[in-house]
């Protein structure tokens, strides 16, 4: 900072006027290259000031430092050195001095030699020791170095009695672009949301790209997807990557919220930027989730760009109406609610200006009506025009997704996620027949994994789809093993584990539209095809994989016709009454039922009373047949 600044004050510069434009508020060593300038051109409530709010936290601020603010200051004679020593060093103290000759901001420390040269009439202290120096605009103003006040282009260039296209910046002039494009059409949703955000990391990190078009076409869609890429493109620090979005002919709805978050917008002459229709606006729960987005835009996104949020939010929920407020210091237009006027730091110097017809029942502008209004950069016939606005030549770079991300996509989309799912009940079904090999429960595990690896990166699937299946897979697990019978955790397991499978492929928690109607349709019908997909492969399996030559050694068969007679009948003549009153060990917990070693004999058992761990001591209190009922050996 201060060798630019020390360039800015240099010889070289004694025939350029520099011009420092504030329209918002600067600290830290910005502050420097400000008062570098021989005018100071801020907007009334920017703040100029905090010059070492980085460097006090470390201690004292280096006499080299101050130093470097007094050279600058006297050099230019832009602000008071006196102002410029109180921005960048707490421990001064400045005063505001009334003499014979005027008003003097001084230093306490060079106040007694200030004095010996002049009559003092009055003193007060305007930035008292231990604090920063900070101005408004309109204190600068007052105090002499603010030359005027302007809060956009249009009033800097009345100011400077020049043209603002003068004032544009020339960005053909650059030889260092590193160009892409990506085009964002269709119905935003999380997957094209997902893909465009890959993109933009792969183009800045993979292909340094410093100047990425988003070429948008779209009607909006999808309000939390559209706000997560609208806030991706405002945290893009444009000092390293611009970022220009191009509309050749529609952005409506949270479309348009996604354009006005780049750093320049350009459209075609007929193009529109319009409010979400009211038709798609989403019945039942509509209202929460557009409270939701308007909360969001009010607080986190629109902080981040140059628009209020009374116009971001406007897009998105049609409801919201603006209107142009004209600032009669500046002359800025801008649109507001009248909540967001009135709630300006300068309120009253805001002004209701021409408002909108009153039968306009979306916002709607076109190319230049966008420009005129300040929200357009510019319009442009073709996206060519667009490029030579930059000086950029041939063919600009569209980068499309890679290997990994086409087979990420590729097994989202419906047909592949139920043949994953297809293959995944399948090989758990294996399993089941072919107890200890572990090849179906594998491939399953594998399947698995697959379809919710595809739905999560691409942007339909989250942690409480995992959490659901895993859960529901516990309370199956739980059915089946602790509690048989009863019936309450397996039906809830399953549910649970179907209910994760469907909201997996979906981009919402409750469906607000037809699109998401159709879209949970489409879900339902994977899950449904796979598991008519596994009935079919079941029924298949059971007919002729005992007959298959390798199948058969691995896959439990039911026993013969002969050998089940025989087994019944071995089962009929057990008897286990001798065994009553005698002690055993549980063996395993019994809760109610579980193995018990009796008598040296392992044997199925069932507890009375209440449940057993394992390696309780207990006693045979009934046997009739096979069934042997079992108590708890009362302590002495």
């Amino acid at each position: 900072s201060f060798a630019l600044a020390r360039f800015l004050s240099s010889r070289e510069m004694a025939g350029v006027k520099t011009v420092a434009f504030l329209p918002e508020s600067v600290q830290g060593h910005g502050v420097l290259l400000a008062i570098a300038c021989e005018e100071i051109v801020m907007a009334p409530s920017a703040t100029l000031g905090e010059a070492g709010v980085a460097e006090s936290a470390d201690g004292p601020i280096p006499p080299t430092m101050v130093a470097a603010y007094r050279e600058i200051a006297e050099s230019q004679l832009t602000m008071p050195v006196a102002l410029a020593v109180g921005m960048i060093d707490p421990a001064g103290e400045v005063l505001q001095v009334e003499a014979e000759d005027g008003t003097h901001f001084v230093l306490r420390e060079d106040l007694e030699s200030f004095s010996s040269t002049r009559e003092i009439i009055s003193e007060k202290v305007l930035v008292p020791a231990g604090t920063l120096a900070q101005f408004d605009g309109r204190e600068g103003r007052r105090f002499g170095f603010v030359k005027y006040l302007a809060a956009d282009v249009a009033g800097l260039a009345k100011a400077l009695d020049t043209s603002a296209e003068s004032l544009l910046a020339d960005d053909s002039i650059s030889d260092a672009w590193r160009a892409v494009v990506i085009d964002l059409s269709g119905e935003i949703n999380a997957k094209s949301v997902s893909r465009v955000e890959t993109l933009l990391g792969q183009s800045v990190q993979q292909n340094q790209a410093n100047w990425i078009c988003l070429r948008i076409d779209s009607s909006g869609g999808d309000l939390e997807a559209g706000l997560r890429l609208a806030a991706t493109l405002a945290r893009i620090d444009g000092n390293s990557v611009r970022t220009v979005a191009y509309v050749p002919a529609e952005a409506r709805g949270v479309a348009a919220v996604v354009a006005l978050s780049c750093d320049q917008l350009a459209m075609h002459p007929g193009a529109r930027l319009a409010s979400a229709a009211k038709s798609a606006l989403a019945p039942g729960g509509a209202e929460a989730e557009l409270a939701a987005a308007v909360e969001t835009i009010r607080q986190s996104l629109a902080p981040q760009t140059e628009q209020t949020w009374s116009l971001l939010a406007s897009l998105v929920d049609p409801a919201i109406k603006v209107s142009p407020y004209r600032n009669k210091t500046t002359g800025e237009v801008r649109l507001f609610t009248t909540a967001e006027a009135e709630q300006q730091k300068d309120a009253a110097a805001w002004g209701l200006g021409e408002p909108f017809a009153a039968d306009k029942q979306q916002l709607e502008f076109l190319g230049a009506e966008a420009v005129e209004q300040g929200l357009a950069w510019r319009t442009v016939d073709t996206f060519d025009e667009l490029t030579q606005q930059f000086g950029l030549a041939g063919e600009i770079a569209n980068p499309q997704p890679n290997p990994a991300l086409e087979f990420v996509e590729a097994l989202a989309t419906p047909e592949l996620a139920m043949i994953l799912l297809l293959v995944a009940f399948a090989g758990i079904y294996i399993e089941l027949r072919t107890p200890g090999l572990g090849a179906g429960a594998f491939v399953g595990a594998v399947a698995l994994l697959l379809f919710f690896w595809s739905k999560y990166l691409d942007g339909t699937a989250g942690w409480l789809e995992v959490l659901l299946f895993l859960a529901g897979l516990a309370f199956l697990l739980l059915e089946v093993f602790v509690l048989p019978g009863f019936g309450i955790f397996g039906l809830g397991g399953g549910a649970l584990m179907l209910a994760s499978l469907v909201l997996a492929s979906l981009t919402f928690v409750r469906p607000h539209s037809d699109a998401d109607m159709a879209e949970l349709a489409n879900s339902m019908g994977s899950v449904a095809l796979a598991g008519l997909g596994m009935l079919a492969f079941v029924l298949i399996s059971r007919r002729y994989f005992p007959q298959a030559p390798f199948l058969r050694t691995m896959m439990l068969e039911p026993p013969e016709a002969g050998e089940r007679e025989s087994l019944e009948h071995r089962e009929a003549l057990a008897d286990y009454s001798a065994l009553i009153g005698k002690r055993g060990i549980a063996k395993t917990a019994l809760r109610p039922s579980g193995r018990a070693l009796i008598d040296h004999e392992l044997i199925d058992v069932i507890v009375e009373g209440d449940p057993l761990d394992s390696g309780a001591p207990i006693v045979v209190v009934e046997a009739r047949g096979t069934r042997v009922v079992v108590r708890a050996v009362p302590k002495n």
